[in-house]
């Protein structure tokens, strides 16, 4: 296990944030659009609400035992043979999601910027740098991720652009007309969107505060990127009419399009440029936390992040790239999750408390 203390507050939300923000918004206000409609943002914020009672889960998990990881907590409650078997599940669920997250960033990248070049190059150059960013300490990852993150502000600062165009407030008026039951539904729509926050069941025995003051970071976390998605979501609404959003597939990197300047012709693709680095952020920590999950293996955290990189590209090479493929790949990253990162913490909490068992107190 690595020595406690080592990540402070900031480098754990700046590694939470990094790893949720991904391609799932880009895609989200087209996907909201068979639910919750002109509500979407609304489900947002539901499936923000869902996430942080989730996260309070964890952290009750994580604060009983402070000085062990997720992979240890595993074995330490269920036996050596049946923790490996969840271990195993939950390395397959990082390598599966990192090869969905590869695929969705080439599939971008050929569609807007790189469209003659082969998959595999796109797939192959993209792993090779993020092999070399995973094989790093975590505290060497976490500092990348801090100073990347200064990319969320220009984002954003590209976005008001939108506001040149028509923009129209009665696309998301009035409040709750797609009705509750729809608002709901599509709130599970979103939390694919906003995966990534499973990394802090590896974090709470490196951070240098731990208790409550962690529980306040991962909140922060949380409200951040929920406020994000929130906005982009609101903003496509707004841009444009609801069947124009069931067609667009990327609405977030469209709305920019129409915009033309004169020494930047094409606003949507600079967009698409400083989105790729939150995109290639989630597949290092993916690649990173897979090295973490098998604990029994007993080689160097380098060997097992090239073990990694290895199976995620030979997965996103035989993979099927045409659309019917790629959303029946993201059913099965979706139904894994909720195995992954939800069922399993919550029985391992419950049987924490049923066995009694947990490690040294902590002091809050």
């Amino acid at each position: 296990m690595s020595q406690t203390g080592s990540l402070t507050s900031w480098q754990i939300f700046f590694l939470m944030i990094q790893t949720q923000v991904g391609f799932g918004i880009l895609r989200l206000p087209n996907i909201l659009q068979n639910t919750s409609k002109g509500d979407g943002w609304l489900s947002v914020l539901v499936a923000g609400v869902f996430l942080q009672l989730f996260l309070l889960i964890i952290w009750l998990l994580l604060r009983r035992f402070p000085d062990l990881i997720y992979s240890e907590i595993t074995t330490f409650l269920l036996g050596k043979h049946v923790g490996s078997l969840v271990n195993i599940i939950t390395y397959v669920y990082f390598m599966v999601t990192a090869s969905f997250v590869l695929l969705q960033f080439t599939s971008i990248i050929k569609e807007h910027l790189l469209v003659t070049t082969p998959y595999w190059v796109i797939g192959m150059l993209m792993m090779l740098t993020c092999t070399y960013l995973a094989i790093g300490d975590i505290r060497i990852i976490a500092r990348f991720f801090g100073i990347i993150s200064i990319l969320f502000l220009i984002l954003m600062g590209l976005s008001f652009f939108s506001f040149l165009l028509p923009v129209d407030l009665h696309h998301i008026l009035p409040l709750g007309k797609s009705g509750v039951k729809d608002v709901i539904r599509g709130s599970k729509d979103c939390l694919l969107a906003i995966l990534g926050f499973e990394v802090i069941l590896f974090l709470y025995p490196l951070a240098s505060k731990k208790g409550t003051k962690f529980l306040r970071t991962i909140t922060w976390a949380n409200i951040f990127v929920t406020g994000l998605t929130t906005y982009f979501v609101i903003l496509c609404i707004m841009v444009f009419s609801e069947p124009s959003l069931q067609h667009i597939k990327y609405p977030v990197i469209y709305f920019l399009r129409p915009l033309h300047f004169q020494m930047v012709d094409r606003l949507d693709l600079l967009f698409v440029s400083i989105w790729i680095v939150p995109l290639a952020a989630s597949i290092v920590i993916y690649l990173y936390l897979g090295s973490k999950s098998l604990c029994f293996f007993k080689g160097k955290s380098s060997k097992l992040v090239l073990m990694n990189s290895t199976w995620v590209f030979i997965l996103f090479t035989i993979v099927k790239k045409d659309p019917e493929s790629q959303q029946l790949y993201s059913s099965y990253v979706e139904y894994l999750s909720y195995t992954v990162v939800f069922a399993i913490p919550c029985m391992l909490l419950l049987f924490s408390y049923l066995l009694k068992k947990r490690g040294k107190e902590v002091s809050q």
